[in-house]
């Protein structure tokens, strides 16, 4: 799923007095929402590999009903998602609405499933590439904000009765500059286990509860009374979604999210909490087997106890295309 110096004309104060690395946050909540699991909506859909596998491409429709002759290893997807943001830099004091384009490349090895007790156990290995682009349709000084990301993963899943996915993840993603140089600013290292459960309502309607834990192993350049790794920290997260296919090749998605995450040592020691809340509403058009387009509204609101961080609320609305190939 990532200081430069575009970050020095975001913000004329020192980082210990103004939200700390926006383009980091921004680009973690937009992974996250990504990955919100719809679950299941109808029996005549392409299966995943596993849950998470259509998060750049949302639920794959079968044009055809006969099983594939082989195991696709390779699996690329390609994504844009343009929106409009009204906070891009996450602070209470300078709400500069923009618009934000987001395209994404990934690109990823898939090994068979294997039959263990209990269950299947699935693994993919594999490498995103993502570029940040603001201002475009918005103030210009919103360029400043630019950035790509790298991330190579490697994931494995156990599927369990009744709906029940245990899955672990390990990534490690470098921020880079796109303003000239591709300097690197940040980059994390990030173990993480999702625990998630899909129940069917009725034959067009499911429901989804997942749980996240993770801990962020993160290094960027010292700011004055900050180390290297003060934004080290462990998320802790909770999301509910509702899907339901309202009509053939159509579904609706409202689901609400709330994050917690903790700083051990942020500021001169100190420890830093923060509270994420996210609601919004996805609706998804399967244009064939392998692509999709979409449209949907966000709203967070988010709190922290640290008096050098701002809180802030933020309103993302726009939409988004996706298609994925696998060989």
């Amino acid at each position: 799923m990532p200081a430069f110096a575009a970050l020095a004309l975001c913000f004329p104060v020192s980082r210990a007095g103004a939200q700390a690395l926006p383009q980091v946050e921004q680009a973690q909540q937009v992974q996250r929402i990504r990955e919100l699991q719809p679950g299941q909506v109808s029996p005549e859909e392409d299966p995943s590999l596993y849950p998470g596998e259509e998060e750049d491409t949302g639920h794959q429709l079968l044009l055809q009903t006969a099983p594939p002759a082989k195991w696709n290893w390779i699996d690329v997807s390609l994504d844009s998602q343009y929106f409009y943001t009204s906070n891009a830099y996450l602070t209470t004091t300078r709400k500069t609405a923009t618009a934000l384009l987001v395209s994404t490349i990934d690109a990823e090895l898939d090994a068979p499933p294997v039959n263990v007790p209990f269950g299947q156990l699935y693994g993919r290995a594999g490498y995103q590439y993502q570029w940040f682009n603001y201002g475009l349709g918005g103030p210009a000084s919103a360029h400043g904000l630019d950035f790509d990301t790298a991330t190579t993963y490697l994931e494995g899943a156990y599927q369990l009765p009744d709906n029940w996915f245990v899955i672990g993840n390990l990534s490690y993603t470098r921020f880079l500059d796109n303003g000239g140089g591709f300097d690197e600013f940040y980059k994390e290292l990030v173990p993480s286990v999702r625990i998630q459960k899909t129940i069917q309502l009725r034959s067009n309607l499911s429901a989804a509860i997942e749980y996240m834990g993770n801990y962020r192993f993160t290094d960027e350049s010292p700011f004055p009374n900050l180390s290297r790794d003060s934004n080290n920290r462990t998320d802790q997260s909770v999301e509910l979604a509702v899907t339901w296919q309202f009509a053939q090749r159509m579904d609706v998605r409202p689901f609400y999210s709330f994050q917690y995450s903790h700083y051990p040592s942020y500021l001169a020691g100190q420890s830093r909490n923060d509270y994420l809340h996210t609601l919004g509403i996805y609706g998804d058009y399967y244009i064939n087997a392998w692509s999709s387009i979409r449209i949907f509204v966000t709203y967070d609101i988010f709190n922290s106890d640290a008096a050098s961080v701002q809180d802030y609320r933020k309103l993302d609305a726009g939409g988004g295309i996706s298609a994925t190939f696998k060989f």
